[in-house]
């Protein structure tokens, strides 16, 4: 018992650091975007955010073999002790290597040739989309060797570290916003080069500070080949999956300029920029709740890491309905207040992604405990699967003539049915109670979701007026009816103790201090 209060104190501490990063970097962010739409114009932002979205594709590798090498790393810090995990690190870092020099190969064959003779790039614009796809596969390369150190990090659950590092890249990040508005250089190459040249600085930062801090973090030259094939499997299944995921997020966006052209490709990047803003809200307590996870499977001690990945599904899904809600109701307005001009398709693909991101925000602790087990054959193939039939439906759709938006529909369907899968396949691997599961987690987040939607709709049909103080006074009103229903509805009374004993502790401790 005394452990598990350690724990969720722990878990505590780690969100309340990721939530300050969160909100300073939300806030640059997303002033940061106005500024880089304004500077490079609608045209250059679509070839960027297709082109440049390599280097997002490319973050989907980095991420997922984050979570393969963190889920080495972490379990081997659980089980094993610190003299095993070094070896897990270079074996992570050689795997990382190999997979650079595969993924350099295609990006200059395939994605070259694609980008010369597949895209739809505006006039005398093509050279500048080739220099940004050569920047981009060097960004590649610099975050999968980060990958290890950024999952020692959070192995470690250094989140202080973790949140200090991520507010200097936001303020980097407007930094060089605020350089290119203000050049007369081509700004699509002088942007993409300056984003390598500041992922080169944070790269050197995380260096010396995991070669400071954890003794782990150091090469050892002799590869421990029994290790080495087992994370190659795990990591070879994962890149299934990594796959059917960029097929589906990167692939969409290529058929778009194909049918449609680069400016739906700026109006779907704008609201991925507003769902990645918006999803942080959710990500800080899920990044803090992982190594917990993983490290009671370790430990093989079943009741905490099935509370902990249903409490961790539930409470990430209403953190982002918190967030999601002013949003999507309010989408018209807030997309005017942040970038003036709103690209068309703009408001539409915002809802839609968000309701996405909130179907897709289940599944996270769900992958973390699959990723635990490391007997993730079976969920990848049926859960890889049902995510590359993204692209031949989206495929069909943009070719019948469908509207753009409707690929995002597609998406959210496969994400419901792939979230299914994963519950199937946890009961087979752990015994994970599914039922259970659908009636304390699923269940309860609809009747919150349906009731929290009654009072926004009702003022949306009554109160049509678009001025500032009555979107402000909607938002509030909207807040302030979610939020009780959240925690008397959403949330069962051990779970609202944690929340109100957490908050009370923490307001103690500052006005003691």
């Amino acid at each position: 018992m005394e452990q598990s209060s350690d724990n969720h104190t722990r878990v505590a501490k780690n969100t309340l650091f990721l939530y300050m990063r969160l909100f300073f970097l939300m806030a640059i962010n997303l002033y940061t975007s106005r500024v880089i739409l304004n500077s490079l114009g609608v045209d250059d932002y679509g070839v960027h955010n297709v082109v440049a979205g390599f280097v997002a594709m490319f973050a989907m590798f980095s991420n997922t073999f984050s979570s393969a090498i963190g889920r080495f790393i972490t379990f081997s810090l659980g089980r094993d002790g610190a003299d095993r995990t070094k070896v897990v690190f270079s074996n992570a870092l050689f795997i990382q290597a190999a997979l650079s020099l595969l993924v350099l190969v295609i990006g200059e064959t395939g994605f070259v040739w694609w980008l010369n003779h597949k895209m739809t790039i505006p006039d005398g614009r093509l050279y500048a989309a080739n220099v940004v796809l050569q920047l981009s596969l060097a960004s590649f390369i610099l975050n999968l060797f980060r990958t290890p150190y950024d999952a020692c990090i959070v192995a470690h659950e250094r989140m202080s570290v973790y949140a200090y590092l991520g507010i200097l890249e936001g303020i980097v990040g407007l930094a060089i916003a605020l350089v290119i508005k203000h050049s007369s250089a081509d700004r699509l190459i002088l942007y993409t080069l300056l984003n390598l040249v500041a992922l080169v600085v944070i790269m050197m930062m995380y260096y010396a500070y995991c070669r400071r801090h954890f003794k782990e973090c150091r090469l050892v030259w002799a590869p421990d080949r029994k290790l080495l094939r087992e994370m190659i499997d795990f990591s070879g299944w994962n890149f299934f999956s990594v796959m059917a995921g960029v097929l589906r997020g990167q692939g969409i966006n290529m058929l778009l300029n194909m049918f449609c052209g680069p400016a739906v490709n700026a109006a779907r990047g704008l609201a991925v920029q507003v769902n990645t803003a918006v999803s942080k809200f959710a990500s800080g307590f899920v990044t803090a709740i992982n190594p917990q996870i993983t490290k009671n499977y370790a430990s093989k001690n079943k009741h905490e890491y099935e509370t902990l990945t249903m409490k961790g599904s539930k409470i990430t899904f209403l953190l982002l309905f918190l967030a999601c809600l002013p949003v999507m109701m309010e989408a018209e307005f807030l997309l005017r207040l942040w970038l003036g001009h709103v690209p068309d398709h703009t408001r539409l693909f915002v809802v839609l992604i968000l309701c996405q991101a909130l179907v897709n925000s289940f599944s996270n602790p769900l992958i973390t405990l699959i990723l635990a087990t490391a007997k993730i054959k079976k969920p990848v193939l049926l859960v890889g699967i049902t995510t590359l039939l993204n692209f031949p439906i989206a495929y069909v759709l943009l070719w019948l003539g469908f509207f753009p938006e409707s690929t995002v529909c597609c998406v959210i369907v496969m994400s419901v049915a792939a979230l299914g899968m994963r519950l199937y396949c946890l009961r087979e691997l752990t015994g994970f109670p599914v039922r259970r599961y659908i009636r304390e987690v699923l269940l309860v987040a609809l009747r919150v979701a349906v009731l929290s939607l009654v009072v926004p709709l009702l003022l949306n049909m009554l109160w049509a007026d678009t001025h500032w103080l009555v979107v402000a006074a909607k938002i509030i009103v909207m807040e302030a009816v979610a939020l009780p229903i959240v925690l008397t509805l959403g949330l069962n009374r051990h779970e609202r103790e944690f929340v109100f004993d957490t908050v009370r502790k923490k307001l103690f401790k500052s006005s003691k201090s």
